[in-house]
């Protein structure tokens, strides 16, 4: 009976190894850059934060893009995927791996770091989920 519960032991460190190993296949990895600032002059009005993205050996399907922003004193979502302030923030797909955020109505309140993240929500890859260094903007 000892010698069961061994190999039995044995067996499903195995199963466990190989459902471990299974899991461990997704290679998801999502790299994203980020312009480090852009000045707006002060008759601008609208304005587009560039984020560009490579992803590899990720699902076919889009990923989610995430726009964030910090002030001064607070965090901000901004587009989380969807942007709370349509009539300021709008996401746009440029090309496959080029996305941008417009901000119209652009004040000196919208001085901030913005960061944009990329998100392939369907892999389990710890790399699957990235952000920028952020785009300080100053207008």
């Amino acid at each position: 009976m000892a010698s069961f519960n061994k190999l039995k032991n044995v067996l499903m460190l195995a199963f466990d190894w190989i459902l471990y190993n299974a899991g461990a296949t997704d290679t998801c990895k999502v790299t994203v850059t980020q312009p480090g600032f852009q000045e707006a002059d002060y008759s601008v009005q609208t304005i587009f934060l560039s984020c560009t993205f490579s992803a590899s050996g990720c699902s076919s399907s889009p990923p989610q893009v995430l726009w964030f922003r910090f002030l001064t004193n607070k965090h901000e979502d901004l587009c989380t995927p969807e942007c709370k302030k349509q009539e300021k923030f709008k996401v746009h797909l440029l090309s496959e791996n080029n996305v941008s955020l417009q901000i119209n109505n652009l004040t000196v309140e919208d001085n901030a770091v913005y960061i944009c993240g990329i998100s392939f929500s369907s892999s389990h890859s710890p790399h699957a989920k990235q952000t920028g260094d952020g785009t300080v903007l100053r207008k």
